[in-house]
């Protein structure tokens, strides 16, 4: 059996039991409606990691890297080689909004390239499991094999299980990839039965006439593979999806197998959780959303996720910003719990 098949049969529903008991203790400690969202999330965390006695988390954020063939047709405000200087500032200069955010969550930062189109061994610190130097142009070729997918999927797998070894319990999910909203837009188009124009939003806040040529190629790209049913989740993103969106689907279903959460962050992230959910649907009992991204179809795909944002602050960063703010609140609802129930959970 490959590490993703076994994967799969490992992934049960959280624990209800858990889930109902901690939401009656926080009954007696001024009724639920007093505290409003911060009680799910606490409950839904203590379910996922399998806590009758709730601990404080101990979070780990993972950007996974890697660059798009279709970045070539101009649908990006930003360069290709964008995604090489961002990679290697979250681990020289630490100097990105992902690096303060980390920091303000308290969570530990791993970076790995799944397919940077550049020599990247000079980065101290960066993993590798380089699938190739960029995804292929999904306008004229499927953007990898299924065999790439599969591969890029037991990575994630591999990475979140070593983390989670290692007592991590929380993870950030965040990616870095010049045009990974175009695929985003259309890996969320075929889960969701979108149109281009209702999938395609701006991305790198791009212009007008940009924001129509990757309308247009949505469309096109679209039409190109209408014959892959909207369920077959490893051939979506196989035909359009991100060498770094494999990683990201693996570390949600290798976290849900081993009792892990998984907070997504934006629009990115969420086209992955479309993924995981196809491949094994309980996986979403081990996913927590967090903000609600700006990009025009941000909101259809948390509703096919069956999961709803914490905060709206209308974020395009991605990176696991979003991710690092809900993570915050977590710590916060854990911490408040803990206290509420006089250190007796």
């Amino acid at each position: 059996m490959s590490l993703l098949q076994d994967t799969l049969v490992q992934i049960t529903k959280r624990s209800q039991a858990i889930e109902s008991k901690v939401l009656e203790r926080w009954s007696h400690v001024g009724g639920v409606d007093v505290y409003g969202r911060l009680v799910p999330v606490v409950a839904q965390y203590a379910a996922a990691t399998n806590q009758e006695v709730v601990t404080i988390p101990k979070p780990c954020m993972i950007i996974a890297s890697a660059d798009h063939g279709v970045a070539d047709m101009g649908v990006s405000a930003y360069p290709k080689e964008t995604t090489i200087g961002m990679t290697q500032n979250y681990l020289i200069p630490k100097g990105a909004g992902a690096n303060s955010l980390a920091n303000y969550c308290g969570a530990d930062m791993e970076v790995i390239d799944m397919g940077v189109a550049a020599d990247m061994t000079w980065v101290p610190g960066l993993r590798s499991h380089k699938l190739g130097m960029g995804t292929k142009n999904f306008v004229e070729e499927p953007a990898m094999t299924r065999e790439q997918a599969i591969d890029g999927i037991e990575a994630g797998i591999a990475l979140v299980t070593e983390k989670i070894n290692e007592g991590y319990n929380v993870f950030l999910v965040g990616e870095m990839g010049i045009a990974n909203t175009t695929s985003s837009a259309l890996m969320t188009a075929k889960f969701a039965g979108l149109t281009a124009e209702e999938a395609t939003g701006r991305g790198s806040n791009i212009s007008n006439e940009r924001l129509k040529l990757k309308q247009r190629i949505v469309h096109d790209v679209l039409e190109k593979y209408k014959d892959i049913d909207k369920n077959d989740g490893l051939g979506i993103l196989a035909s359009v999806g991100g060498f770094e969106f494999a990683c990201i689907v693996g570390i949600m279903l290798g976290a849900a197998a081993h009792k892990a959460l998984v907070i997504i962050d934006g629009f990115n992230t969420s086209a992955c959780a479309l993924v995981a959910k196809s491949l094994a649907p309980s996986t979403m009992d081990y996913v927590m959303a967090s903000h609600l991204s700006a990009e025009k179809a941000a909101k259809s795909a948390l509703e096919n996720l069956g999961l709803e944002a914490y905060v709206d602050l209308g974020l395009c960063l991605g990176e696991a910003s979003g991710g690092s703010i809900q993570m915050g609140m977590l710590d916060l609802a854990c911490h408040m719990y803990i206290a509420l129930r006089g250190g007796e959970q």
